[in-house]
C-alpha cells in the first residue's frame, strides 16, 4: 500500500505565497465581510416549496433565476456578517434555521410576510440551513463558511498523498441532500450556481478536484461513494498526521452535513461511479445518484439533472425536461398520500379548471418524469408499494415497477414511471391508504389508464374496462375524498364524486371516467334509515372513530362509547392533552376498569380510566402498534408492533413493556404484524402481512412454533391481516387474497376459504357479475375481508369486509353461510353479550359514521343462515359528554371495536362477580 505523503500542489503554493506575502507586508489584519442577502420562499409548480435568491450583496455567485431545491448556496467566510432579509410567498409560515449559528428565530407569515436574521460566520464547514416545519417539502440550503485563510479539505491522491487543497484548487463543487429517500443536487463551477434537482448525475472529468458537501435533515442517512475515498476529518487542522480516510459517513439526527474533497477517478480512472445511502430501505427506494468521470473532451464533465418541480407533469408550461410529482404522507383521514399541490389540484376554480380531480390524492405526469414521496406530516412508519400498475409497466421498467419498500421506516422514496397507465401506491401497514398517478402519453386522447393493469397480488393483463379494474378506482375515490364518505346525518342521498374526465381504456376506447362509474354502480343512494335493536345489549360498546376531528387536536380520532342498555352515546374520548393519533384498537383488563388504546400512526399505548374517559398512562411502545390484547391466564397486556417484527408484553398490573415475542428471526425480513389473537392456553397467532403467513408462538418463551402460508386465491402478496380464534381452530382473513384459512391450534392449515367464490373479476358487467358460481345456493362476494372473530361459543366468525359486505361462516362446515349489506370501508368487528342469552356482532365502518349490530342466530336455534341486521347507530351523535368538541367528519372512521365486559372464552371465566351478573349462564360459559 502507498505510504501517507503531504504535499502542496502548485496553486496551493502560490496562494500561500500571496497569503504570506500580504502578511509580511500589510499592518492589518484581514478584513470581514459583510453580506446582505434577500431570500424570497415560493411554491413551485409541483407545490413543493424552494428557496429564492433575489440579491447578495458582497457575492460574486451567479444564482439561478427561479426557485430551487436545494436552495441557494450561500458562501462566506468565517468572520463574515450575515444579514438575510425573507420574503415568504408561500401559504404556510417558513423561515430560517441554522443548527448551531441560526436556532429559534421567528418565522415570516405566509403570504407576502417577511423576517430578518442576522448572524456572524465563526463556524467554518457546511451548514444546512431550512425551515422548521416545511423543511422535507424543499425549503432547505447549505451555508458554506469557509476558512478565511481559503483553505479547504485535503483530498487523497492516486499514490495515497494527502494534498492540501483551497478553494482556488477547486474545479467544481456539489451540493448533495439527502432528505427523505432522495438526493437533491446543485453544482456550483465558475461561480456559477446550477440546479441539479434529484438523484442527478453528478460529472467531472477525470483528474479535476471537487468538494462534496453532503447535507441532511429530519432522517438519519449513511452516504457511501464507489471508488473514491477521502478524509473524515473536515476541518484541516484537524487532519493530523494520520487522518481517517473513508468512504462512507453517517449523517445523523435533526440536521447534519459532512463535507470532503476528491480528485475525480483518482486511482479508478474514467467512469460512472454511483453514489447512494447505503440503508437498505433507503437503497431500495431509489436514493442514489450518480457521480461520472469523463475523459477530457470538448463535452465532458457536464452534469445531468434529474427530475425537477418544473418539468413535464400536469399544466407545466415545459414538457420537454423530467418533471415530478410529490406526495406527502400525512395522517390525514383520506389524504394520506397528500400532492404537495393539492389545493390546486381540488378546487374548481384553480388551475385545473373544469377538470377538478376531486381528491387530493391523484396526479397526472409525463412519461419519463417521476413519482415522489416524502413523509413530512406523519408519526407513523409507512411503506409505498404498487398495488396496480399498467402490464407492460414491469417489462418496460422492470427495475422498478412493481416498487415495494420490503421495511416500512420513516423516509419515502422516488421512482420514474415511463410506461403511460395508471399505478396506484398504497402503504402496506396501512392499507386503506392510497395515491394514484396516471402517466399521460400527450399523443393519445383522454388520459390513459392503460390496455390492461397488473395487481401486487399476481393478477395480470386484467382490462381496464373489468369490472376489478373499475370497481377499484371507485373504492380509489369513495377513500381518498372525505365528502365521498356516507354521512347518516345527511338528508341527501348519498354522491359519489368522479373527475368528469375522458379516459381511454382496454382496445383504445375513450369513455367518460364519471359516466362508466356511475352507469355501474350507481349515483344518489338513498341510505336506509338508522334503526335502534329491539333488544338490549349487555354493558357498553367502545368503539375506534378513528377519524373524527376535534378542535384542541391537530390529530384525527377519537374514542366513541355506547351505552347498549338504551343504545345511546354517552362518551366521547379525543385525549386532545396528548393529541391522540388514529386509535386503532382496544381491549380491557379482567376488572373491565382499564381500556388500552393503540394509536395505529403513531408508537404510543394509551391507558384510559372505563369509568369517566381520563387518561392513565400514554406510553411509547413502538412503531405504529396496531392490536392489543391480554393473556387469558395472567391479563399481561400484548401489543401488536404493526412498524416492526414483534409483539411487546407489558407484566398485569404496570404500564412497563417487559419482553418481545420476535414475529421473525434476527436478519430476516420483518414480519409485520396486525390484528392477532390468543388461544385459551396462550398461544399468541399472528397475521404477518408482509411475510404472508401466520405466525404461532409460545406466548410464555416466545419460541415461534409454526409458520404456515397465508392464502392461496392469487399467487402473490394475500396481505393477512387479522385472527380470530374458536374452540379448536383458528382463522386468518387474507386482506388482497379475499380469503380466510382455516389452521388447528398447531398451525396445520386444514382448509382456504374463498371469499370471492362468485365474482367474476374481468367481466365488464358490473354488479351482474355475482351469481352462485360455486353452486351452493348462496350469493357471496366477501371483498378485501379485515376483522374476522369467531363468536365466544366458538360457533361463527363474523368477517368485516371492507368491499361492503359482512359474511357469516359456519365453523362446522368451514363454509360462508349468509351475507348482509355493510358500509363502505367495512373493517372492525366484536362480540358482545346479547340480553337474555346470545350474542350480537358490531361491525364498524371506515368510511361512514354507523355502527351496525349484527344478530348471528336471532331465534337461537345454531342456523346462521338466517343471521340478520338488528339495528344501526349512529356514531355522529354529539351531544354526550366529551373531552373535546368535535369539529368535522363526525362519528367517520369506524375501525376497532370492543363490548365490555369480555365475554370471549377464555376472558370471561375471570370477570369479576359485578360484571358475570348481567350475563346467562350460557354466556358465563360459552364452551363448557
Amino acid at each position: 500500500m502507498n505510504s501517507i505523503v503531504f504535499r502542496f500542489n502548485r496553486k496551493t503554493m502560490v496562494a500561500l505565497i500571496c497569503f504570506m506575502a500580504t502578511l509580511f507586508f500589510s499592518s492589518i489584519a484581514l478584513a470581514s465581510t459583510t453580506h446582505t442577502i434577500n431570500l424570497t420562499a415560493e411554491t413551485l409548480p409541483n407545490g413543493q416549496f424552494g428557496y429564492k435568491m433575489v440579491s447578495h450583496d458582497a457575492s460574486n455567485q451567479n444564482y439561478p433565476a427561479e426557485a430551487v431545491i436545494p436552495g441557494p448556496s450561500l458562501i462566506v467566510q468565517q468572520g463574515d456578517t450575515v444579514n438575510i432579509s425573507l420574503t415568504n410567498n408561500t401559504g404556510v409560515p417558513v423561515g430560517i434555521n441554522i443548527p448551531g449559528i441560526l436556532e429559534g428565530a421567528a418565522e415570516a407569515a405566509a403570504g407576502g410576510g417577511s423576517q430578518n436574521y442576522s448572524f456572524t460566520a465563526n463556524r467554518t464547514g457546511t451548514h444546512p440551513y431550512y425551515d422548521e416545519g416545511s423543511g422535507l417539502l424543499g425549503l432547505f440550503g447549505a451555508l458554506i463558511v469557509n476558512a478565511a485563510d481559503g483553505s479547504v479539505q485535503s483530498y487523497v491522491d492516486g499514490d495515497g498523498t494527502i494534498t492540501p487543497t483551497d478553494v482556488a484548487d477547486l474545479d467544481k463543487e456539489y451540493i448533495m441532500f439527502m432528505v427523505g429517500s432522495t438526493f437533491w443536487g446543485a453544482e456550483i463551477a465558475n461561480g456559477t450556481q446550477t440546479p441539479l434537482w434529484t438523484n442527478p448525475v453528478l460529472a467531472a472529468t477525470l483528474n479535476e478536484v471537487v468538494r462534496f458537501h453532503v447535507l441532511s435533515i429530519e432522517h438519519d442517512h449513511t452516504f457511501h461513494l464507489h471508488a473514491h475515498r477521502w478524509l473524515d476529518e473536515v476541518d484541516p487542522v484537524n487532519q493530523g498526521l494520520a487522518p481517517h480516510i473513508i468512504d462512507v459517513k453517517i449523517l445523523t439526527g435533526k440536521a447534519d452535513s459532512h463535507a470532503f474533497t476528491v480528485k475525480a477517478g483518482t486511482e479508478v480512472g474514467a467512469g460512472m461511479w454511483h453514489l447512494h445511502c447505503h440503508v437498505v430501505s433507503h437503497m431500495e427506494s431509489n436514493m442514489a445518484a450518480r457521480f461520472r468521470v469523463d475523459e477530457p473532451g470538448a463535452a465532458s464533465g457536464i452534469s445531468v439533472a434529474g427530475a425537477s418541480p418544473y418539468g413535464a407533469i400536469l399544466l407545466s408550461p415545459n414538457q420537454n425536461d423530467p418533471g415530478l410529482v410529490t406526495f406527502e404522507i400525512s395522517d390525514e383521514p383520506g389524504s394520506w398520500f397528500r400532492s404537495t399541490r393539492s389545493d390546486a389540484i381540488i378546487d374548481p376554480a384553480g388551475p385545473l379548471g373544469a377538470l377538478n380531480i376531486k381528491t387530493r390524492s391523484l396526479e397526472v405526469m409525463a412519461p419519463g418524469s417521476s413519482a415522489h414521496f416524502i413523509m413530512s406530516d406523519t408519526n407513523a412508519v409507512h411503506t409505498i408499494t404498487t398495488l396496480i400498475w399498467p402490464s407492460d409497466a414491469d417489462t418496460e421498467n422492470k427495475h422498478d415497477i412493481p416498487f415495494d419498500q420490503t421495511k416500512a421506516y420513516r423516509g419515502g422514496g422516488i421512482v420514474q414511471l415511463n410506461t403511460p397507465g395508471l399505478y396506484v401506491f398504497t402503504c402496506k401497514i396501512h392499507p386503506y391508504m392510497f395515491g394514484a398517478i396516471i402517466v399521460d402519453d400527450p399523443n393519445t386522447q383522454g388520459l390513459d389508464l392503460g390496455e390492461a393493469i397488473d395487481l401486487v397480488t399476481g393478477i395480470q393483463g386484467l382490462p381496464t374496462t373489468s369490472d376489478l379494474a373499475t370497481r377499484l378506482l371507485r373504492t380509489f375515490f369513495v377513500v381518498t375524498a372525505q365528502q365521498n364518505w356516507q354521512d347518516y346525518t345527511s338528508a341527501t342521498p348519498w354522491h359519489v364524486a368522479y373527475p368528469d374526465v375522458p379516459v381511454r381504456l382496454t382496445g383504445g376506447a375513450v369513455l367518460n371516467l364519471k359516466t362508466v362509474l356511475e352507469n355501474r354502480y350507481g349515483q344518489d343512494v338513498v341510505l336506509p334509515p338508522l334503526s335502534a335493536p329491539t333488544t338490549a345489549g349487555v354493558g357498553e360498546v367502545w368503539i375506534n372513530t378513528q377519524f373524527e376531528k376535534t378542535a384542541g387536536k391537530t390529530k384525527p380520532g377519537t374514542i366513541t362509547v355506547l351505552d347498549t342498555a338504551n343504545w345511546t352515546i354517552k362518551r366521547k374520548i379525543a385525549l386532545p392533552s396528548i393529541n391522540m393519533n388514529h386509535p386503532h384498537n382496544m381491549w380491557t383488563d379482567r376488572n373491565q376498569s382499564t381500556i388500552f388504546q393503540t394509536q395505529w400512526f403513531d408508537n404510543k399505548l394509551t391507558f384510559i380510566n372505563r369509568a369517566d374517559g381520563q387518561m392513565i398512562d400514554n406510553i411509547q411502545i413502538g412503531d405504529s402498534p396496531s392490536h392489543v390484547m391480554t393473556m387469558p391466564n395472567n391479563d399481561d397486556i400484548t401489543v401488536a408492533i404493526n412498524g416492526e417484527n414483534r409483539v411487546v408484553t407489558i407484566p398485569a398490573g404496570t404500564t412497563t413493556p417487559a419482553s418481545s415475542i420476535a414475529t421473525q428471526m434476527p436478519g430476516q425480513v420483518p414480519a409485520n404484524p396486525h390484528g392477532h389473537w390468543i388461544t385459551p392456553e396462550g398461544k399468541v397467532v399472528t397475521p404477518n402481512i408482509n411475510t404472508s403467513d401466520t405466525g404461532f408462538y409460545d406466548g410464555s418463551s416466545g419460541q415461534i412454533l409454526a409458520r404456515p402460508a397465508a392464502g392461496g386465491n392469487f399467487p402473490h402478496g394475500p396481505h393477512p391481516i387479522a385472527v380470530g380464534v374458536g374452540k379448536d381452530k383458528v382463522y386468518t382473513s387474507n386482506l388482497l387474497d379475499h380469503s380466510i384459512d382455516v389452521y388447528d391450534f398447531d398451525g396445520n392449515r386444514l382448509k382456504t376459504i374463498n371469499l370471492i367464490a362468485d365474482y367474476d373479476p374481468v367481466s365488464p358487467t358490473g354488479p351482474t357479475t355475482l351469481t352462485d358460481k360455486d353452486g351452493d345456493g348462496l350469493v357471496t362476494a366477501g371483498v378485501l375481508p379485515i376483522q374476522t372473530p369467531v363468536d365466544p361459543t366458538g360457533r361463527v366468525v363474523v368477517t368485516a369486509n371492507t368491499g361492503g359486505t359482512i359474511t357469516l361462516i359456519d365453523t362446522s362446515i368451514d363454509k360462508v353461510v349468509a351475507m348482509l349489506p355493510c358500509d363502505p370501508g367495512c373493517h372492525g368487528v366484536n362480540f358482545g353479550a346479547k340480553d337474555g342469552g346470545g350474542y350480537y356482532a358490531y361491525v364498524t365502518s371506515k368510511f361512514s359514521n354507523r355502527l351496525i349490530v349484527v344478530d348471528p342466530d336471532p331465534n337461537g336455534d345454531g342456523d346462521f343462515s338466517d343471521a340478520v341486521v338488528a339495528g344501526t347507530i349512529s356514531m355522529a351523535d354529539n351531544s354526550a359528554a366529551t373531552d373535546d368538541a368535535v369539529v368535522s367528519l363526525a362519528g367517520m372512521g369506524g375501525q376497532g371495536v370492543l363490548a365490555i365486559p369480555n365475554v370471549y372464552n377464555g376472558w370471561v371465566q375471570n370477570l369479576p362477580s359485578e360484571w358475570q351478573t348481567g350475563l346467562t349462564n350460557a354466556q358465563k360459559n360459552a364452551i363448557p
